[in-house]
């Protein structure tokens, strides 16, 4: 049974509107969020008194993943118009064999093949001029807003 929408709506002077906004805003160090119930600190903490405590880890679907790595490829050629699994070289369909996530092994590799070198860590940087060396207008360059006119 679909019954009809009740929209309420309410018109407000520009003013208005903006201080009804600004009432969602928290203070600065303030907390909106209350929790209660099954999130609040008290129930959390008779539940981990208990021993059954739920686990704070979420195991995620490998369907989900399987579908998505399988999806990847395809929206890359759909946005950028380049066939991603597409060798530059010789044109021909590339596949997947692994996905190496370790920074020291893909260096490693990336160094016996001599594609790419790692930049070291860049120097500090250099110290600028004391303002001493700068002329006396620029040392006191401001406005007086008691005589300025706007």
């Amino acid at each position: 049974m679909n019954l009809p929408r009740i929209i309420d709506t309410k018109e407000f002077q520009s003013l208005d509107f903006i201080a009804s906004l600004c009432s969602h805003i928290p203070n600065k160090s303030e907390q909106m969020v209350r929790y209660v119930g099954f999130y609040s600190n008290v129930s959390r903490g008779k539940l981990k008194k208990q021993g059954s405590c739920q686990s704070d880890y979420v195991i995620e679907d490998d369907l989900h993943n399987k579908s998505c790595s399988k999806s990847w490829a395809r929206l890359i050629k759909k946005i950028y118009e380049v066939d991603p699994l597409l060798c530059s070289k010789c044109k021909g369909q590339m596949r997947i064999i692994a996905f190496i996530e370790d920074y020291k092994v893909i260096k490693k590799i990336l160094d016996y093949l001599g594609i790419y070198e790692f930049k070291r860590h860049r120097p500090p940087p250099k110290k600028f001029a004391v303002a001493d060396s700068f002329d006396d207008y620029a040392q006191n360059d401001h406005i007086d807003c008691d005589y300025a006119d706007f």
